[in-house]
């Protein structure tokens, strides 16, 4: 994130110009600042500016009746009509939109007053940011320091969005404001007069209408003058709307008090019906209001406020019992006219209707289930009318679980936690600490967890409660890796039982068994309709990952294909980065390595939204493909930010560790990796990990090998001969090659090389026939040793991996065998023939016109990776946008 404090004379409109223009800046701008500070008038100037330059501008700006529309903002801002209620692919529609205004050239997207906006489309902004790096898109987006926004506080964090606080206009910048109303720069007896008021835009424009008003303007020889005395301005914006607003007749500051109401623009048929008159009626009031500058129609001739801050002032100084009474009458006119219900019932709230809050919890399950930000958002005001009792419970539950839901995990603890010590109800507890429990576990805080469920289950709890959080508790354990393995019997046929169960077998290697148990978990908690963040929350996410080893690499893909359409399916958003985890694992067992990188890639940065804290086995996967292609400066810095983030190795496998390995190894680090080894195979093995066998094994033993630690070498052998293997048949080769290795038997090598290409285990592949060159070698076989070594080396070019490629080569070279050319071109480093083959059918699918979620849903990705795909792509080709992408795919096909 880049903050600028703009301050007198500063060029800020060119500052923000060259912060939005990729390749130059962010891509992305927050304009912040207070109310009249000119954060609109930001906005025109930059639009302005941009115009020159052929980017077309959409614009649209939140009012006080935003935060009811769910995706309201987002759909007016990139021009698809989103329906209601709120359809499960709303967020890919969005998408295709934002990709079709961009097909035409540069487009520029600008929303105002975010801090009214709906809690789904600020969280949709963070996405659209994503895709500055692959559209000729921009964001000027601007809002108000208050109320805080948590959506608008992450996008403000993020490194691809630049922040510009605004000042006081001054010097340049007044000067032109000036010139755009009246022709004419201020002159000496107009300057005085502007500097009182601070530069703040608002509090300019109202003293120039005062002067106007009163006959004191006049432009002499070019220059706006006025023959006035300098006087101390408004102490706040909101006293001159006030002042401003003393002049109306009667009439017409009641129909703005309607208006005001209302909350966004109005026919006047609307405002009529709302006070029971006729449109004919409003005439002399609608003139009167739009005369005196502070209402203007709009394009669709409605009348609006030209300022929020019109709005804020009138609503604020009507009485309470008249405020009631017009948003009664609001919300009357909305029922009778179809409007949708959040929209009535942001109304029936103002009127304090008692019945609203049971209204508005129906809606926030039902209507809203696709759009939980403004579920959340809509029963965080029906709590505050709902006082204390079984509905004030129930809003409570509803919110706390639409929070977390929307990935607004630290919100949801503090909600859960605050309503945990009022509720009476002992069960309503009980589900709120599950929901609380629920981030904890998240940001993968296993001693906060532990301590709190212990503290749960000293209480006197039902049977039913007490059993959930029983197996929470092994859950928990188990993630955290603290104790060994247990049985993998489940307690309870429910998803929260199945679940630690079905893992405890998958980490014990009886990975089939372990298979049945967790697609048993998903189809019990399906059964039973739990929500996301209970009953085995995670279970959707590893039937994948277990079925990679218990039944191969095609069936794991197609299952973590299905898992994640459905977690989209069902806003389960807060998973979708482990889903892209194992997706990632898959595609690195079957040596598609680009895709596991796009795949991890977009993972992690989904995760940096969501808050998991569940990062070692995509920062380990990330850290062993860089070290395995020669990488090591990016798999160290890797590396150095796990460090820094103190987190649990997932299970006790330990995976960011066993990356570490690889890269000192790559280094040259013999020493030290071989002690490292040797603590990374013993511990997960005591703890009754079989799994880690067979997967480690293989590298372990060859670093045995090479530091000629014949004990390790030996242990690694063992150990993994006593795996079960025929339970994890993808990795059963392993015991083989680790046997191969210890043996210097080429054979052996060979039969698993082969073995594991039959599985589809190419990482497996790569380092047999690495193994089984070198035993060859060392046989005094060289014939035998060049054909394993191109084998190889083949395979390396493939994948990328120059590390085996380097290793293989001086292996080799201390048995006196030297290879010649392996006959294969690598791939180079840019142009078209740098792509991958998914990155080229990407890119045939863009020339082809099509969206990222369309290619998502060909080529089986998520719409993320699909973006990441392009990101490289671009980067590649020297391209700046898709677009010039779908121009290269023409050019190079025709």
């Amino acid at each position: 994130m880049g903050t600028q404090a703009t301050r007198g004379g500063d060029p800020v409109v060119e500052r923000v110009v060259e912060a939005l223009w990729r390749p130059r800046g962010a891509g992305t701008v927050l304009l912040t600042g207070l109310p009249g500070i000119g954060k609109s008038t930001t906005i025109e100037l930059v639009a302005g500016r941009l115009a020159t330059e052929g980017v077309r501008t959409h614009r649209v700006e939140a009012d006080g009746m935003s935060r009811s529309r769910p995706f309201g903002l987002l759909a007016g801002l990139v021009g698809v009509d989103v329906g209601y209620p709120p359809r499960p692919d709303t967020a890919d529609r969005v998408v295709e939109a934002a990709e079709g205004l961009c097909a035409d050239g540069p487009a520029l997207l600008c929303a105002d007053d975010l801090h009214l906006a709906d809690g789904d489309s600020l969280a949709m902004l963070g996405v659209l940011a994503g895709m500055t790096r692959v559209l000729p898109l921009s964001l000027l987006l601007a809002r108000r320091p208050l109320p805080l926004r948590e959506a608008l506080t992450v996008l403000a964090a993020r490194p691809d969005v630049a922040v510009v606080d605004l000042a006081g206009l001054a010097g340049p910048a007044l000067d032109a404001l000036v010139a755009a109303r009246y022709g004419a720069p201020p002159g000496p007896g107009l300057l005085p007069l502007l500097q009182v008021t601070g530069g703040n835009p608002f509090h300019v424009r109202a003293l120039l209408d005062d002067l106007q008003r009163r006959g004191l303007l006049a432009v002499t020889d070019g220059l706006l003058d006025a023959s006035a005395l300098p006087a101390d301005p408004p102490e706040s914006v909101q006293a001159a709307a006030r002042a401003h607003l003393a002049l109306l007749d009667p009439p017409a500051r009641d129909l703005l008090q309607v208006l005001a109401v209302w909350g966004r623009q109005a026919s006047p048929e609307q405002l009529a019906a709302v006070t029971g008159t006729k449109p004919a009626a409003l005439l002399g009031p609608v003139q009167a209001a739009v005369t005196s500058g502070v209402a203007a129609w709009t394009a669709d001739e409605l009348l609006a406020f030209r300022h929020d801050l019109y709005r804020e002032v009138l609503y604020a100084d009507l009485d309470p019992p008249l405020r009631r009474m017009l948003h009664a009458a609001c919300a009357q006119e909305l029922r009778a006219s179809g409007a949708i219900s959040p929209q009535v019932m942001q109304q029936a709230a103002g009127a304090e209707d008692p019945a609203d809050p049971a209204v508005a919890l129906q809606v926030a399950t039902a209507d809203l289930a696709h759009a939980p930000a403004q579920a959340a958002d809509l029963l965080e005001e029906a709590a505050a009318r709902a006082g204390s009792g079984e509905l004030a419970d129930a809003i409570a539950v509803a919110r706390t679980g639409a929070l977390a839901a929307a990935g607004r995990m630290a919100e949801a603890d503090r909600v859960a936690r605050q309503w945990m010590a009022r509720t009476t109800d002992p069960a309503v507890r009980v589900e709120l600490g599950r929901l609380a429990l629920h981030q904890t576990v998240s940001l993968a805080d296993i001693g906060g967890a532990l301590t709190d469920i212990d503290a749960m289950l000293a209480r006197d709890l039902p049977a039913s409660a007490r059993q959930a959080l029983a197996d929470l508790r092994r859950w928990v354990v188990l993630l955290g890796g603290r104790e060994p393995v247990g049985d993998g019997v489940p307690v309870a046929r429910t998803g929260a039982g199945l679940l630690p169960a079905a893992m405890e077998l998958f980490l014990a290697g009886r990975c089939v068994a372990a298979l049945e148990l967790a697609d048993e978990a998903v189809r019990a908690r399906e059964a039973r309709g739990s929500p996301a963040w209970s009953d085995g929350a995670g279970a959707p996410v590893f039937p994948a990952w277990i079925s990679l080893y218990a039944e191969g690499v095609e069936p794991a893909a197609r299952r973590s294909l299905d898992a994640r359409r459905r977690a989209q399916q069902r806003g389960h958003g807060w998973l979708m980065p482990l889903h892209l985890f194992a997706a990632a694992g898959i595609d690195y067992v079957a040596g598609r390595w680009d895709d596991a990188v796009a795949e991890l890639e977009s993972g992690i940065e989904a995760a940096a939204v969501t808050g998991t804290g569940w990062l070692s086995r995509p920062i380990g996967l990330v850290v062993a493909i860089r070290s395995r292609r020669g990488e090591l400066d990016a798999a160290a810095a890797e590396i150095d930010r796990w460090k820094v983030r103190g987190l649990p190795e997932q299970f006790g496998l330990p995976l960011v560790a066993f990356g570490e390995i690889l890269l000192g190894e790559a280094q040259g680090d013999a020493t030290d990796v071989v002690a490292a080894a040797r603590r990374a195979w013993s511990s997960p093995l005591a703890g009754g990990r079989a799994l880690w066998a067979p997967h480690a094994g293989p590298d372990i033993a060859r670093i045995a090998l090479l530091a000629g630690d014949e004990e390790l070498l030996q242990r690694v052998a063992a150990d993994t001969a006593r795996a079960p293997l025929r339970e994890m048949p993808t990795l059963a080769p392993a015991a083989d090659l680790v046997r191969a290795t210890a043996e210097r038997d080429p054979d052996l090598a060979m039969a698993a090389a082969s073995a594991f290409q039959a599985r589809g285990n190419i990482v497996g592949e790569l380092g047999a026939w690495e193994e089984a060159a070198v035993a060859a070698a060392a046989r005094r076989d060289p014939e035998r040793a060049r054909r394993c070594a191109a084998r190889c080396a083949g395979l390396a070019q493939v994948l990328g991996a120059v590390t085996h490629e380097r290793r293989l080569t001086a292996r080799l070279r201390t048995h006196a065998v030297r290879l010649g050319a392996t006959g294969r071109r690598r791939r180079p480093a840019t142009g078209w023939n740098s792509l991958t083959p998914t990155e080229l059918k990407v890119a045939e699918l863009v020339g082809q016109g099509m969206t990222s979620p369309q290619i998502a849903a060909r080529l089986y990705l998520s719409p993320r990776t699909v973006q990441t795909h392009v990101s490289h792509s671009l980067r590649k080709l020297g391209l700046r946008s898709r677009v010039e992408l779908a121009t290269t795919v023409a050019r190079v096909r025709t």
